[in-house]
């Protein structure tokens, strides 16, 4: 995860290091967790990872359920950033120009939920262990709140061109973002399952239900 000059303009060489410091033990985390699955990790792995002690990575992170949660920040505003690109141009009528951009902002949630796959499950292990802290409450709130406005805002837009009928945008967008989420938590639990490989089908589900 190289340091980007906007993140280093104006720092002191110490914020710098403090800075790369971090950096390398998100990178070593991420590794760990890739390579070695999400139960055997250690706070001792990740320190031997980024050759540092292990008093180092706990005068960064907490716990590992805080370190966990920095790495996923970090990549959640690749997300939000990946929803917001202007959307691939679809010819067609207005409804059919809404389908392909509601493809589009299932396919990037679905690589996002398949490629953190690891780092979720750990998130859940632990809340499940621990109960989910005040933290993580709000960070999860605030991604979710975000995910949510710009599926709302495609809700709109789809009730506009008569591809939805008439109906709460809230509702819908939320019943959108739950099947991700479904699948996701059904990912998690096989090692068989990618979210992005049933993208299509949430798609026809979502815009023409499962009736025959």
């Amino acid at each position: 995860m190289n340091l980007s000059s906007s993140r280093e303009d104006g720092l002191t060489l110490r914020a710098r290091l403090k800075l790369a410091t971090r950096d390398a033990l998100l990178d070593a985390a991420a590794d760990a967790f890739a390579s070695e699955g999400a139960a055997h990790v250690r706070i001792e792995d990740i320190a031997s990872r980024a050759g540092v002690a292990v008093g180092t990575v706990y005068n960064y992170f907490t716990d590992r359920t805080a370190l966990v949660n920095a790495l996923l920040e970090t990549r959640t505003q690749g997300l939000i950033d990946a929803l917001d690109e202007a959307p691939a141009a679809v010819a067609g009528t207005a409804g059919e120009r809404f389908a392909g951009e509601l493809r589009q902002f299932v396919a990037v949630l679905a690589r996002y939920v398949d490629t953190n796959h690891v780092l979720l499950h750990v998130l859940l292990e632990e809340a499940q262990q621990r109960g989910t802290d005040s933290t993580s409450a709000r960070r999860r709130h605030s991604v979710l709140g975000q995910l949510l406005e710009r599926a709302e805002r495609l809700m709109a837009k789809g009730i506009k061109v008569k591809a939805l009928r008439k109906g709460d945008t809230v509702v819908y967008a939320s019943l959108l973002l739950g099947m991700v989420r479904g699948l996701g938590a059904t990912a998690l639990t096989r090692g068989d399952l990618r979210v992005a490989d049933s993208a299509a089908a949430i798609v026809a589900v979502f815009l023409h239900g499962a009736a025959r």
